[in-house]
């Protein structure tokens, strides 16, 4: 009797045992995880303090004949959604000579401190800007005009143009005119023309951006086109998975076509056979959520053309709360370096070496900035392959495009 008691309460103090080691640890790695990712939010003041700085420096060395504009901006979307909508703005703004009026990102996953400053990912919109901090010390409420610029998408850019070319020396656009639906509409064709250009004279990376990207380079050995002999050129892709699929099928249903760029006429060869129908539902999700073997029929058509690169890097969405985009990843590794398959789909030897966005070298308290590296990573990319339904694909597509690339070096799934 005395052995039944003893054993009675052993057993429950080692299932205790147990079960708070297994808390210590879960405790530990979301810990670890949370501290990672967890920017330095010193380094973000000292980017809000320097944007404070040179906005008033920018405001005390003007003459008294700028003007400026200050539009309704997106606020939570994804890192791309915003950054085109800024880039869109910044263009703009130049395009009618007035001073453009930066905000801050608006960190979506984050609660904590979501507000970032928009110097920390992009210099070039804040070159000669000024930031929304000091907007009333221009423009007193008095002086700003409110003006709302939505109209039909044929006409919204030259109306936009046409209403900011004024005199008011202080605007404020109280509406949102890049929205979804325009955005994937063909009326933001006559944009790229001077968005082209605007993208080749004035997009700049935060030095951080190109720091962690020049080392992810060096790292994993990936050359950026007509440089750095040392490594290897590569083919890019970008696969969009995690929550996607879900939008797709919404965007499916509503009959929904390729957003921004991937639009252009001069990228409609790049999209892979059969050509999007957005009045078909299953050639919508073909385009938007496509299978393995789709992806890799896309990669096949940049390996084809580019017999002598057989390395590739794939930027991709997955994270803990997303885990079966490892999985998809794997499967893929698993054709592209056997040479059976490769030779079965007629290519010039199998890829030699694949990475992706996990391998990135990314510090503590730089995960904000991997998206960007992503971005970057595409668009130094000897080809792309990318989703045509992406804002990440279409911000890599459009920077190619404005370094002179070519549109045969681009591929949509």
């Amino acid at each position: 009797m005395p052995f039944k008691h003893y054993s009675a309460y052993v057993l429950p103090f080692r299932f205790l045992k147990f079960l708070a080691i297994v808390v210590i640890c879960i405790l530990a790695f979301v810990s670890y995880v949370y501290l990672k990712n967890r920017p330095s939010y010193t380094l973000y003041n000292n980017f809000t303090d320097a944007e404070h700085a040179d906005s008033l420096s920018e405001i005390n060395n003007s003459h008294d004949g700028k003007k400026y504009v200050y539009f309704r901006q997106l606020q939570g979307a994804g890192f791309n959604n915003q950054a085109q909508e800024i880039l869109l703005f910044h263009h703009l703004a130049l395009m009618t000579s007035r001073v453009y009026v930066y905000q801050p990102f608006v960190w979506r996953p984050r609660g904590e401190k979501s507000l970032v400053p928009l110097s920390a990912f992009l210099r070039g919109p804040t070159n000669g800007a000024i930031s929304s901090a000091l907007f009333e010390e221009v423009c007193p409420e008095r002086e700003i005009k409110h003006v709302n610029l939505r109209t039909t998408f044929d006409k919204q850019w030259e109306h936009a143009l046409s209403a900011l070319n004024g005199d008011d020396r202080c605007i404020m656009v109280d509406d949102w005119i890049f929205n979804w639906e325009y955005l994937a509409s063909t009326g933001i064709h006559p944009i790229w023309p001077s968005f082209q250009k605007y993208l080749g004279n004035h997009f700049k990376w935060s030095k951080h951006v190109i720091d962690i990207v020049d080392r992810t380079q060096a790292k994993l050995g990936l050359r950026p086109k007509l440089s750095a002999p040392d490594a290897e050129p590569y083919i890019a892709l970008h696969i969009r998975r995690g929550d996607f699929k879900g939008h797709c099928e919404y965007l499916a249903r509503d009959r929904v076509g390729f957003t921004t760029w991937a639009t252009l006429p001069l990228l409609q060869d790049s999209v892979l056979a059969p050509a999007l129908d957005t009045g078909n539902i299953t050639s919508v999700m073909e385009h938007c959520y496509p299978t393995l073997y789709r992806i890799l029929d896309a990669v096949t058509v940049q390996a084809k053309r580019n017999p002598n690169v057989r390395r590739l890097h794939v930027l991709h969405d997955g994270a803990w709360d997303h885990p079966l985009v490892y999985l998809q990843y794997y499967k893929l590794v698993e054709a592209l370096t056997n040479v059976g398959w490769a030779e079965r789909n007629g290519w010039n030897g199998s890829m030699i070496k694949v990475t992706q966005t996990a391998d990135v070298p990314i510090g503590w308290g730089e995960a904000d900035w991997a998206v960007c590296v992503d971005v970057e990573l595409g668009r130094r990319a000897q080809a792309f392959i990318g989703n045509g339904y992406s804002s990440l694909t279409t911000q890599v597509v459009a920077l190619r495009l404005g370094d002179g690339g070519n549109a045969s070096d681009i591929t949509f799934v």
